[in-house]
């Protein structure tokens, strides 16, 4: 209100002044009733069944031209833990939690509100509206599954009285809603089933399965209870029975006693101890039902059954090593077990034999050679040959070695039992003849394991460029060099002949280097082209080819001395047209004059 004031004129005169109150303008208040936030649900579990993972909230807002901005809360004791917000042109009408905090965790768990405030500006305290409260469910139920008494008693026909199971359960925030009870039987099927409402009960089971079937004597049986809370939050809790025994069979070696036993350590079906035979004793056999062996590997699975009955009680098994689907099984350590049915009489049994090997990958290994260069001249005269064995799952037993010439016809052979592992070997073979210079021969040796597998091993025995022992050194065998005609040159002649001056410069540097103490003596020859005339082939000689041949033997110094040796080993001669290899007047064969020869001299 403002307060002013007014001159009012007389006739009289007289001037009277009136006091006037004047109401100012002011604005209205705005209509705030009418917000509003429900819900329908009880309760969330963000862990639970999908009907119950959220809460859905109904929203209403009064007057929503007039807004300015509104804010949702899920509130518990601890505060606000999740929020939405947004201004009045933005009014939704519904939200829905998870759960979760609005660090993105869930929440504590709990009772909640949800709190609606709506802002409407002009100096006008927010509106505030809450739901019904409900309750945040975050840890499953817990509980348990008794039984009592704790073991079924059979009687002799293996009937057995009842017992009461117990189910009981609680939750910390939530109402428990419903249970069920799963009975599995020792193979982990379902045997029993029971199921019921509300957080605890106690059931009567007699002992029979669904058809009727009754728990097994000398069995285990265990109990699953799955309990639910109103808001579809679950939890396992679990249990177990017992079922009382039969009488057992005596297991043994004894007659009359249960067992099964291998014949053998192992066998190998590639070798000669090809099945392996399972003895089998039954125990009680006037009592058996049924029976089963088993072959198992180390991971106890099952590779190969056998089944029988009263009828069909075999004293001896022979396995070869194939699966029920009929291919090889693995290599490795099996058990037999036997398993035996004496139905109401005894309790059923199961024993099992020793392992046993399966044997299936052959023997490896390898020959050593006392020397790469096998010399039975001029170095040791004998080679030592060792063999280094093994076999992947049994020991080595024995061994034969075969030596091979060039065109693989047996030469010599050796044969020992492990652990015996070396031949030792003169270069004659079995008619007592030597070995050839430079050539290889091929070793076979056949690696038998205790199962008779059998497995080869390979090298060859190199023999080196042999030599001939004289007066004053060893000539060496196989060694001429051949040259181009009127050169010294050695590797531009025909292709075979070049790649066997290589090869022989590359041995005979490899021999050289094991007489370093040795002078070596490389003599030059040449082809004479006037054989026929004396007083030519003699100007011949002297002028042309004692140069030429001196030429060629200081040609292969070079080349050896290029391979690693000491050229201080090595003299040259060039003795040109003496000590022909055949004469000059072959002239289809005289290119074999053109040569260098080495000897070896102390």
């Amino acid at each position: 209100m403002k307060k002013g004031l007014m001159r009012v004129g007389l006739t009289a005169g007289a001037v009277i002044v009136v006091v006037v109150w004047l109401s100012s303008c002011q604005t209205a208040k705005p209509n705030t009733a009418g917000n509003n936030i429900q819900t329908e649900q009880a309760g969330l579990a963000p862990n639970g069944d999908k009907t119950h993972s959220t809460i859905d909230f109904t929203l209403v807002f009064g007057n929503p031209t007039a807004i300015k901005s509104w804010k949702v809360e899920m509130v518990t004791g601890a505060g606000a833990q999740k929020q939405w917000s947004g201004d009045g042109k933005s009014l939704p009408s519904s939200e829905s939690w998870d759960g979760k905090s609005e660090a993105g965790s869930l929440a504590p768990e709990g009772s909640y509100t949800g709190r609606l405030t709506v802002d409407y500006g002009s100096g006008t305290p927010a509106v505030t509206a809450e739901s019904s409260s409900f309750i945040l469910d975050i840890s499953p139920p817990k509980g348990s599954v008794s039984f009592n008494p704790q073991q079924f008693s059979p009687d002799a026909k293996g009937a057995v009285q009842s017992v009461t199971v117990a189910i009981k359960g609680s939750s910390a925030v939530a109402k428990l809603d419903s249970w069920s009870l799963d009975i599995m039987d020792p193979s982990g099927k379902v045997f029993r089933s029971f199921d019921g409402k509300g957080s605890s009960a106690e059931v009567q089971w007699d002992g029979k399965s669904s058809s009727g079937e009754v728990v097994a004597p000398g069995a285990a049986y265990g109990a699953t209870a799955t309990l639910r809370d109103e808001f579809g939050l679950t939890a396992k809790v679990t249990g177990g029975i017992t079922v009382a025994g039969l009488p057992a069979v005596v297991v043994g070696q004894a007659p009359g006693t249960f067992r099964v036993m291998a014949e053998t350590a192992g066998f190998s079906p590639p070798g000669t101890m090809k099945v392996e035979k399972l003895d089998l004793a039954y125990g009680k056999s006037e009592a058996v039902k049924s029976w089963k062996l088993e072959i198992v590997d180390s991971s106890e699975a099952t590779v190969k059954s056998f089944n029988g009955d009263a009828s069909n009680m075999p004293a001896t098994v022979s396995w070869d090593g194939t699966k029920d689907s009929g291919s090889m099984s693995p290599e490795g350590k099996y058990t037999a077990r036997l398993s035996v049915d004496y139905g109401g009489a005894f309790t059923a049994g199961t024993t099992s034999s020793d392992s046993f090997v399966l044997d299936i990958t052959p023997p490896t290994g390898t020959i050593r050679l006392s020397d790469p260069l096998f010399s039975p001249i001029e170095g040791s005269p004998t080679i030592t040959l060792s063999l280094e064995a093994s076999s992947r799952t049994a020991k080595i037993d024995s061994w034969r070695m075969e030596i091979n010439d060039s065109e693989n016809h047996l030469f010599k052979a050796f044969e020992a039992k492990w652990p015996t592992n070396q031949a030792v070997w003169n270069g004659k073979g079995i008619s007592g003849d030597l070995v050839q210079s430079a050539e290889d021969y091929p070793v076979v040796a056949m690696v038998r394991d205790e199962f008779g597998n059998v497995g080869q091993v390979k090298t060859v025995v190199p023999v080196d460029i042999l030599v001939e022992k004289t007066a004053t050194g060893f000539r060496i065998l196989s060694s001429r060099i051949f040259f181009k005609a009127y050169t010294a040159d050695w590797q531009d002649v025909k292709p075979d002949l070049a790649a066997q001056n290589l090869q022989r410069l590359n041995d005979l540097a490899a021999k050289l280097k094991k007489f370093p103490n040795y002078k070596i003596k490389l003599v030059g020859h040449a082809v004479k082209i006037y054989w026929d005339n004396k007083r030519l082939g003699d100007i011949e000689q002297r002028e042309v080819l004692i140069p030429l041949s001196q030429a060629r033997a200081d040609a292969v110094k070079k080349a050896l001395a290029d391979r690693g040796l000491n050229a201080t080993m090595f003299t040259t001669e060039g003795v040109g047209a003496s000590d022909q290899l055949v004469p000059d007047s072959d002239l289809a064969d005289r290119w074999q004059n053109r040569r260098v020869a080495f000897f070896l001299e102390k």
